[in-house]
């Protein structure tokens, strides 16, 4: 299925969702530079309104099947507008395609709906999305730090993270 046909598939059940297209390679660009890499799988955002009825239908759709949670992380944008985006990197092993889907939130008390029932590997995955960035994600069995010790000050991958000296540093 290429990655039209999946977009196809996903937009007549959840119009919301749109697809990010690649970047273009800037104008007047030195050769060398080339154009800009990007893995030629199918990137989406949805919105997490949206978010647990799209996660259900990549999962449970035979035509998607994407029975396989890669990876979960976020990013954060302070510019041009200060938000943040939680990333799911889903495979499926029956039909060998790929999907990353984008949820922009806001920097403030950002939360998205956990992924835990569909997928088991969200579980810790969340969690380290959550102790590095402070994003919630609601309905999360054990929504606590996994790699910050509690009562860690802050959100270490957050742009505007300011380490406070403490007992740890040399």
């Amino acid at each position: 299925m290429t990655n039209s046909e999946l977009f196809a598939v996903i937009r007549t059940k959840i119009s919301e969702v749109s697809e990010i297209p690649a970047p273009e390679a800037k104008a007047g660009a030195p050769a060398h530079e080339g154009k800009p890499y990007r893995d030629p799988y199918l990137f989406v955002s949805c919105p997490a309104a949206k978010w647990t009825d799209l996660s259900r239908l990549l999962k449970e759709d035979p035509q998607l099947d994407f029975d396989f949670l890669v990876m979960v992380t976020a990013a954060d944008y302070l510019t041009p507008e200060p938000k943040m985006e939680a990333i799911y990197h889903l495979y499926s092993f029956k039909h060998r395609h790929k999907i990353f889907v984008k949820i922009p939130l806001p920097r403030e008390n950002g939360s998205v709906a956990s992924v835990i029932s569909l997928w088991k590997t969200a579980d810790w995955q969340e969690r380290e999305v959550y102790d590095m960035y402070g994003m919630k994600f609601s309905g999360h069995p054990n929504m606590k730090r996994i790699l910050m010790w509690d009562g860690f000050p802050g959100w270490p991958l957050r742009k505007d993270y300011a380490h406070i000296p403490d007992r740890y540093d040399d």
